[in-house]
C-alpha cells in the first residue's frame, strides 16, 4: 500500500498582492512561483510509514491507498521543470501533480483517509498535472 502526504493548506505567500510580487528579484519571483500548493503530493511512502507530529492537519492529509505499489505512483512527486535550455533547467513548480481541489475540500476534516479501490481509481484518474 502507498501512503501519500498531501498539502492541506495554502502557502504563506499565496496572499501576496501584485505590488509585493513586482518588488521581487527574478530569483525571488521564480522561488515564489514554484512554491508548494494546496493539493500537492508532497511525498509517497510505503504502508505503515510512521508520520511525524507535523505531518497532519492543518498542514497535511495522509491518503492511504491499499493495493497501490509505491513504485507505480512515485512519479507523482516530480517537480515541473523548464528544460527549454538543457544547459540551464530550472524548477517551475515544486510538484508537477496535485490532488483535485474538489476531492481535497471534502476531506479537509480528516488527518488520514483510507481509500476504497473505487476511490483509488477515481483519485488516480483525476490527478491534475500542472503545465506552467
Amino acid at each position: 500500500m502507498a501512503e501519500l502526504l498531501i498539502q492541506a493548506r495554502g502557502h504563506w505567500q499565496d496572499d501576496w498582492d501584485q505590488q509585493k510580487k513586482n518588488s521581487l528579484s527574478e530569483a525571488e519571483l521564480r522561488s515564489h512561483s514554484s512554491r508548494i500548493q494546496l493539493g500537492d503530493i508532497v511525498v509517497i511512502k510505503p504502508d505503515g510509514w510512521v508520520w511525524g507530529n507535523e505531518e497532519n492537519l492543518p498542514r497535511y492529509i495522509v491518503i492511504k491507498a491499499p493495493g497501490v505499489a509505491v513504485e507505480t505512483v512515485t512519479h507523482l512527486t516530480e517537480s515541473l521543470m523548464d528544460t527549454t535550455d538543457p544547459e540551464n533547467p530550472f524548477m517551475l513548480k515544486k510538484r508537477k501533480y496535485q490532488i483535485p481541489n474538489g476531492w481535497l475540500n471534502t476531506h479537509l476534516d480528516q488527518d488520514v483517509v483510507v481509500l476504497s479501490q473505487a476511490e483509488i481509481d477515481l483519485v488516480l484518474a483525476n490527478i491534475e498535472e500542472k503545465t506552467e
